[in-house]
């Protein structure tokens, strides 16, 4: 018994020692897979290092290399239930043979966990692969969407090189203040800090002045008043009127503007957009009648004077009506001691329809626009004086539809009424109990810095104010200011009967002693156009609207000497050659621009 005890002691010893033989090949091979599991955790970083531009692929990656870490962990897991194994079975012989299978099974789970971990190690590995691929893949296709769009843009721009101006010498935007770009011109302008206006001195502002106040239309289709010296920017540019004088009395009072007894003003006021109005209403006395009746008128003995250089009265207003009646504008003469009706102008309040009656009807002319915003329509009628008419009166009347008759409650909403001495409406006038008279617009800038001798070209937007009537001789863009004729330049709108509304520029011919008009070019019924000239080093000029130049023709101009200053839109304070439109972008070169360069073009 005591040899089979000593057998058996040492068949367990044998045991116990394989199984330490086993525990230490179990934390041999945990060893292995804490190091596998490493090397995963780094390609698993070099992988989200590469696969930046490819987030779904490092997602990948990093999904790998958390497995392989848990795997490893599983590991040491295993590796230490087998050295704990080992421990019990050199403690408990009895149950050292199922240690040493628990043993055997633990280390077959560890080399399977390392293999494993191995495997996830090199699938990351293959991930970080493919993000790098895909990252060099979109490099290569930024870089080819690069290469393409600059071949496009430079094949784009290739028919545009002829097309694009060089900066201008003198560039003045006149869109919302006199401050030019380029240029010359010592003036000064106003500026507001906090509650405090200051005048300031610069070499770079259009001098302005007009010796009263005037109203403009603001870009907001506001009726605005500006006080003396203060310019008016539309929404075409800078505004530029001569004189005139609105002989309709009472402008801010509806009620005094002349009307008829029968005729009522149960409303006035002030609507949104600054204009003072009245609502015209027909009382019942007018009912059945085919009359028409006075919401405006002046006196007899006030009428406008025709007997001198100034032959022409034109009437205007604003109105609107939901009803279908007709407003009127008569014009009719006065001698002395008696009016006799010349013709009238009829308005349909809703077709917006003109037609003309009376003797002198055929000199007459009229027009009518709508503002879809404010709802005032606006009209205007012009009549030309003859021979042995001394003064016209004119009157802003209700009348019942055509063919019809006055119903009760006829009314219509009239505002601005205005009858002024010119051949074309110009800004309303504010009037009280005697007529008022706007001053001239006088825009300038030195010839100094400015403008020397040619080449010359010039470019600027214009829009005129007239239609079939021109204000006066010769309406100017600009010229200069009190220089010899061979230093002359003036480039205006010709009247003439042939040549009506077109542009020319002027320019003065020494051999001969006389002015010579470059060729005619624009279109008499285009009102809004960019208009520009050439006056070229060899001598020749031309003149351009709307991109349409004229031929070339010989001009002994060389160019200025003279200090003076260019006058803009106007000639002097008369207004007898004002522009009575608007100027914008005006711009000068002191070079030779392409036929692609002059080709701007507006409507």
């Amino acid at each position: 018994a005591a040899k089979t005890s000593e057998t058996n002691a040492k068949a367990s010893e044998t045991a116990a020692k394989n199984s330490q033989n086993a525990a230490a090949e179990s934390e041999s091979a945990a060893a292995g897979s804490a190091s596998a599991a490493a090397a995963s955790a780094t390609a698993s970083a070099n992988s989200q290092k590469a696969a930046k531009t490819s987030e779904t692929n490092a997602k990948s990656s990093q999904t790998a290399a958390k497995t392989s870490e848990t795997n490893a962990k599983a590991s040491e897991t295993a590796a230490k239930s087998s050295q704990d194994a080992a421990a019990e079975s050199e403690s408990a012989t009895a149950g050292s043979a199922s240690a040493a299978a628990a043993s055997a099974t633990a280390s077959a789970n560890s080399q399977k966990a390392a293999k494993t971990s191995e495997t996830n190690a090199k699938a990351s590995e293959t991930a970080a692969a493919n993000s790098a691929q895909a990252s060099a893949a979109s490099q290569t296709a930024a870089k080819a969407s690069e290469d393409a769009a600059r071949e496009y843009a430079s094949q784009a721009a290739e028919p545009y090189k002829q097309v694009l101006q060089p900066l201008p010498d003198v560039w003045i935007p006149f869109n919302d203040s006199l401050d030019m770009i380029t240029g010359f011109s010592p003036s000064y302008k106003k500026i507001v800090i906090g509650d405090d206006e200051i005048t300031m001195p610069g070499d770079k502002v259009v001098k302005f002045k007009r010796a009263s106040k005037a109203t403009y239309i603001n870009k907001s289709g506001v009726l605005t008043e500006a006080a003396i010296d203060e310019p008016r920017f539309e929404r075409d540019g800078l505004l530029i009127e001569g004189q005139r004088t609105n002989y309709m009395l009472n402008s801010e009072s509806p009620a005094s503007w002349g009307r008829s007894s029968n005729m009522d003003v149960p409303e006035t006021g002030t609507d949104n957009f600054g204009f003072t109005y009245g609502k015209f209403v027909c009382n019942d006395s007018l009912i059945g009648q085919t009359s028409a009746i006075n919401m405006a008128s002046i006196a007899a003995t006030k009428s406008v004077d025709v007997s001198g250089d100034n032959k022409y009265v034109t009437t205007s207003c604003r109105f609107k009506t939901e009803l279908q009646v007709r407003l009127r504008i008569r014009f009719d003469k006065y001698d002395g001691s008696a009016t006799t009706f010349l013709g009238d102008a009829y308005i349909d309040t809703q077709t917006l329809e003109i037609n003309m009656t009376g003797g002198a009807s055929g000199r007459i002319t009229a027009r009518v626009r709508k503002d879809e915003t404010t709802g005032w329509i606006f009209a205007e009628a012009t009549i030309q004086a003859i021979d042995g008419e001394l003064k016209i009166g004119s009157q802003i009347q209700y009348s019942p539809k055509q063919g019809g008759a006055t119903v009760s409650g006829d009314y219509i909403y009239l505002a601005t009424p205005q009858v002024e001495n010119g051949a074309c409406v110009s800004s309303f006038i504010i009037s009280g109990t005697t007529a008022a008279t706007r001053a001239s617009d006088m825009v300038t800038i030195p010839t100094e810095n400015n403008i020397y001798n040619r080449p010359l070209t010039c470019l600027v937007e214009v829009n005129r104010n007239w239609g079939d009537i021109p204000p006066n001789v010769a309406p100017r863009i600009f010229d200069f200011s009190g220089v010899p004729p061979i230093e002359s330049i003036t480039y205006a709108f010709n009247t003439t009967e042939k040549y009506y509304g077109q542009l020319y520029m002027q320019t003065y011919k020494a051999s001969t002693s006389s002015y010579v008009s470059s060729l005619f070019t624009g279109r008499t019924d285009v009102r809004k156009f960019i208009g520009g000239f050439n006056i070229y080093s060899d001598g020749t000029k031309r003149v351009v609207s709307n991109g349409e130049a004229t031929k070339t023709m010989k001009t002994e101009w060389t160019g200025v000497k003279t200090r003076t200053f260019i006058r803009i839109g106007g000639k002097d304070t008369s207004g007898t050659r004002h522009l009575f439109g608007h100027l914008r972008n005006l711009r000068l070169w002191h070079k030779e621009l392409t036929d692609a360069q002059m080709g701007e073009s507006i409507k």
